[in-house]
This record gives C-alpha cells, sequence and structure tokens, in this order.
C-alpha cells in the first residue's frame, strides 16, 4: 500500500472552518523496508506499536517506511494482536534491547508499564522515542501526538452545539490504561463543561471491540432515552456507537463524535451517522519518529514533545482537499 503525501500535510484547525485536525498493522515481528537513502551508518530502529487492531498503526508504519527508505535506515515492525495484551508488548522492547538495537519507536499500552522497558532501553544507550501514547513520567527522548485534551474538547463543543446545546451526553472509551484512553475522555468532558445545560450519565469501556462498544451504547440509549450526544473515544468504539444508533432508528437525534476518522468510520460520517471525528497525523508520526531517532544518533538535540497536527473531519467537510488529504493517510485512492 502507497501512501504519497507531504509532511507537513495537516494544519491544527479550529471549529469555525479554517483549518483544524486512532490505531491495525500487520501482525507481530513484520519487518519494513530499508534502502540506499542519504549514506552513513547502517541504523536498525524497532517500531513497536500498541496493537496491529486498526489501520491507524498501518499508517505509522507506512511513515515510518517512507522515512527509512528515504534516510537509509532499517525499520522492524512488530505489535501484539490485542490492544490489551501488555505483557507482549513488555517482552518486544526487552527483546529489542536485547537485541541492542540502534533505536526504538513505540506506542505505550501503559505509561507506567512501560516505564521499566525504556528506562531499560536507554540504560543501554537504545533511545527511545514515543508516538501517539507516551510513558509517565515522560523519560523518552522524544514524544510525538496529538493534544488528546484539546482535540476533544474542540470535537466536544463542536457536537454539543450541534446538538442543541443541553442533554445528556456519554462516553464509551476503549480503555483506561493507555494515556490516550484517559486524556480524550478527560478533554470531551472539559469541551461539555463549556455547555452548562448538558450533564454526563455515564462512561463505558468497550476494550476495542466494536461489538461491545455497539452493546453499551444500546445500553445507554435504552436507559437515558433523552440523551443526545455520545462520544466513541476511538474509531472501534466510534464504529460501534454508530451501529447502535443507526439500529435504534436515532440518527440525527443522536449525535455521535468519533476519534480516528479511519476507513470504518468515513462511511458513517458520510451518512450522518458519526457527526464529528478527530482525524490524527498517524503517517506524520512514524515519519517524523525515524528522523528523530537518525538525529539522536548523530547527536543533534530533538524536542520533548512535538503536537501533531489533527483535523475535526465532519459530514460538512469531509469533501474538501484537506479531508481528501487527510484520509488518504488510511485510503490511499480516496476521492472524496
Amino acid at each position: 500500500m502507497k501512501i504519497i503525501r507531504q509532511l507537513k500535510m495537516l494544519g491544527v484547525t479550529s471549529l469555525a472552518g479554517v483549518v483544524l485536525a486512532a490505531c491495525g498493522a500487520s501482525g507481530s515481528s513484520a519487518s519494513s523496508s530499508s534502502s540506499s537513502g542519504s549514506s552513513g551508518k547502517s541504523y536498525t530502529f524497532e517500531l513497536i506499536t500498541k496493537s496491529n487492531a486498526s489501520p491507524y498503526w498501518l499508517a505509522v508504519k507506512e511513515g515510518a517506511d517512507a522515512a527509512a527508505k528515504k534516510y537509509g535506515v532499517k525499520v522492524n515492525f512488530e505489535a501484539p494482536a490485542s490492544g490489551t495484551d501488555l505483557q507482549s508488548q513488555i517482552s518486544m522492547v526487552q527483546n529489542a534491547t536485547t537485541a541492542h538495537v540502534s533505536g526504538i519507536i513505540l506506542a505505550a499500552q501503559n505509561p507506567s508499564a512501560l516505564l521499566g522497558p525504556v528506562k531499560a532501553a536507554q540504560a543501554q544507550g537504545i533511545p527511545v522515542v514515543t508516538v501517539d501514547s507516551g510513558i509517565s513520567p515522560n523519560i523518552s527522548k522524544s514524544f510525538l501526538a496529538t493534544s488528546n485534551v484539546s482535540s476533544s474538547a474542540q470535537l466536544a463543543k463542536y457536537v454539543a452545539k450541534k446538538a442543541g446545546g443541553s442533554g445528556q451526553y456519554a462516553i464509551v472509551d476503549f480503555n483506561q490504561e493507555a494515556s490516550t484512553g484517559v486524556l480524550r475522555p478527560k478533554g470531551f468532558k472539559q469541551g461539555m463543561a463549556s455547555f452548562p445545560g448538558f450533564k454526563f450519565v455515564g462512561m463505558q469501556l468497550s476494550n476495542n471491540s466494536i461489538p461491545t462498544a455497539r452493546s453499551e451504547a444500546t445500553a445507554f440509549l435504552v436507559s437515558h432515552p433523552n440523551i443526545k450526544v455520545i462520544f466513541g473515544a476511538n474509531d472501534r468504539s466510534a464504529i460501534g456507537v454508530a451501529e447502535a444508533v443507526q439500529a435504534q432508528h436515532l440518527v440525527g437525534k443522536v449525535i455521535v463524535a468519533g476519534f480516528d476518522a479511519d476507513p470504518g468510520e468515513v462511511n458513517l460520517i458520510k451518512s450522518g451517522a458519526i457527526s464529528a471525528s478527530v482525524l490524527q497525523s498517524p503517517y506524520q508520526m512514524g515519519y517524523q519518529a525515524v528522523q528523530e531517532l537518525k538525529s539522536i544518533k548523530a547527536g543533534k538535540s530533538v524536542p520533548k514533545r512535538v503536537d501533531t497536527p489533527y483535523k475535526i473531519v465532519t459530514q460538512k467537510n469531509i469533501g474538501s482537499p484537506s479531508s481528501i488529504k487527510a484520509i488518504q493517510q488510511y485510503i490511499p485512492n480516496y476521492k472524496g
């Protein structure tokens, strides 16, 4: 799958329609490309994501592959089959450390559980760059991610206004272990707090399962018939929520907010089943992470934190040039 784009493909946008701005890779232990890019020392970097259960991680891998080709390095990719298989991810980091790779790119399933393995890697002189989901405290050399709090807050303001500014709302999160699982609901609640007429009625966890999210959303709709907004905090959760709203014939009456805007969400946004979703820059995360590891190995300084661009994709703007370019991270031939 070839994805062609410029790195600065997205601009962080506001909800006024000015430029405003999730997770499937191919199994564990897959190998990415290396090539005759720039000359210099030969480096092997390990890219370890949270799971292989979402197109989001394929886009991160695509970016890393492109950078590997340009800079003449090798990037090995591996990921647990499940975003909840924490022990497998810990073992992957430990194995990469034992193999003494040149550097590690990590999307941490759990910010505290991965702290020890990252410390051990860096104690062996192996720099670690985190993407999407970091560790706590952040001892990685650099952390590239969407600002989950601010993007979720902006999303909340958009859907709250669309829903009339008052009513009940709920959240279906994917987990409370990863930093993203904690920060997105936090940001969404902050955004909804700007509308005092809205009341929060609860949060459930889908564990990255569309059927589970669908069941949980259905339970919310049945127990709270006046609910107006449900936030699905990642792609799997958002799709499940949207399917529940469709099944209950409530499209247009219950506003669904999502995160990741991946291929599974695109048609749901077009149909209006999902009103808006935050689309991140996974390709850029992967590409820039390789760049930064290359700089670190060359003795150069890199930023400790990079807020990567995002876009809030809505039914209204999904056909715009900026939305089309952003969606092409997941669907290369997408034309709108």
